[in-house]
């Protein structure tokens, strides 16, 4: 999982897959503190289908500004046609994996 990513690193010049999964976060954030070894296992999951980037929303708020963050922990995920959706809130494994599923599907379709 790539961290600290700025605004330029977003583009999609940069990334081989047609998925980035951003997880906002703060070093101050109980609920982000636990779901850190989650991400690390969901990036390692979906390796072959997505880029999964860590933002710490304090140190990068124009970003989170620009993708509407308004709470942490977020995920955002990001596709190359623009399309775009969010989980907000720490969430488990399942229902990271029951998302991610859903909208990787729905892509495909």
């Amino acid at each position: 999982m790539k961290e600290e990513l700025n605004l330029q690193g977003l583009n999609w010049c940069d990334h081989e897959k047609s998925w980035v999964l951003i997880y906002f976060s703060t070093s101050w954030c109980a609920p982000c503190k636990s779901m850190a070894p989650i991400m690390v296992d969901v990036s390692e999951h979906y390796v072959d289908q997505l880029n999964v980037i860590k933002i710490d929303v304090d140190e990068q708020t124009q970003l989170a500004k620009q993708l509407e963050v308004t709470g942490v922990p977020s995920l955002v995920l990001l596709g190359r046609s623009g399309s775009k959706s969010r989980l907000i809130g720490g969430v488990n494994t399942e229902e990271i994996n029951l998302w991610l599923s859903e909208q990787l599907n729905q892509a495909n379709v």
